[in-house]
């Protein structure tokens, strides 16, 4: 099973994984975080997506996030929303000692970047490229804050440090990207943000009585099987009485979670959302009424990826 990484949870810092909903909006200039004296002061050595030999000063502090390119890649730039996967190596800056590592096995599950449920360490992957090697040095009560995605160089205090040198390995498409399609008579509006999340207005009729995906983008990418794990985002939302009494049930958009890993054997996730996933393409977007527990909810899903067992 893979593993969302249990970021910083050998030194106390576990709430770096939970956080309020996400902002949405998108990476500019003034969010990413600059080089400093910090992360300067880091080096590793060894191989991309290995584990590195990370030489750090004992007793190092900041300000607050600051990210130097140890190695350029030269893939894709990491934008807000964009789901990455990652190694990396976790370092207490007080000490210079290694306190985690990702295992550096391609076990990891992927992170999206600016999601409020991975802290600060998310937002300092925000324009990054694809192939390199970051040093981040980011102050332990960035870590501990549910308020997350502020990369800025200063805050009020210097505190210890904690660094991360991360590999970023791969990046998928944020959102869907197939061809516009036309949904079935009948089924829910669905409008989008720029950002790409889905708004969905339910009608005023009753649901289907039975289970229905229809396609919203028609994707070129890889087709989907039981036998592998899906990288989606969704939106669900409950197909009430004459539209009225309908409501957001989840979101991965909004929730601070990004990206979802979705295992698509039987018995792994909720049927009806399974089968609107498999047999359909990478950059598919997908309409599915799905029936649970005598409720009929409307799901639009986001088809990114196939990501490795």
């Amino acid at each position: 099973m893979r593993t969302i990484p249990a970021l910083l949870v050998t030194i106390g810092l576990a709430a770096a994984l939970t956080g309020c909903a996400a902002s949405g909006a998108g990476s500019t200039p003034s969010s990413c975080a600059a080089p400093g004296a910090a992360s300067e002061a880091v080096t590793a050595t060894g191989a991309f997506g290995k584990e590195p030999k990370v030489s750090v000063p004992s007793g190092l502090t900041t300000k607050g996030t600051q990210v130097s390119v140890l190695k350029t890649g030269d893939g894709r730039e990491i934008e807000d929303g964009t789901p990455v996967l990652i190694e990396y190596t976790l370092v207490d800056g007080s000490t210079g000692e290694v306190a985690q590592t990702s295992g550096y096995s391609g076990q990891t599950a992927p992170i999206t970047a600016g999601a409020d449920n991975y802290g600060a360490l998310g937002a300092s992957l925000e324009c990054a490229h694809v192939g390199d090697r970051l040093a981040v040095a980011l102050p332990k009560s960035a870590l501990n804050s549910s308020t997350t995605g502020d990369t800025g160089t200063t805050s009020g205090k210097t505190e210890d440090a904690v660094i991360a040198v991360i590999d970023v390995k791969r990046a998928w498409d944020a959102r869907a990207t197939g061809t516009p399609q036309l949904a079935g008579d009948g089924m829910p509006a669905v409008v989008l943000a720029p950002s790409g999340a889905p708004g969905i207005t339910i009608p005023s009729w009753s649901a289907p009585s039975s289970d229905e995906t229809h396609l919203l983008r028609k994707g070129s990418g890889a087709v989907l099987t039981e036998k592998d794990t899906a990288l989606i985002k969704y939106t669900a939302v409950s197909w009430g009485t004459d539209g009225a009494d309908s409501s957001v049930a989840g979101s991965s958009w909004t929730d601070g979670s990004g990206a979802q890993s979705v295992p698509l054997a039987k018995g792994q996730v909720q049927e009806g959302v399974r089968n609107a996933i498999v047999g359909h393409r990478v950059g598919d977007q997908v309409l599915a009424i799905v029936h649970q527990q005598g409720q009929a909810y409307a799901y639009v899903i986001d088809v990114l990826g196939k990501v490795s067992a």
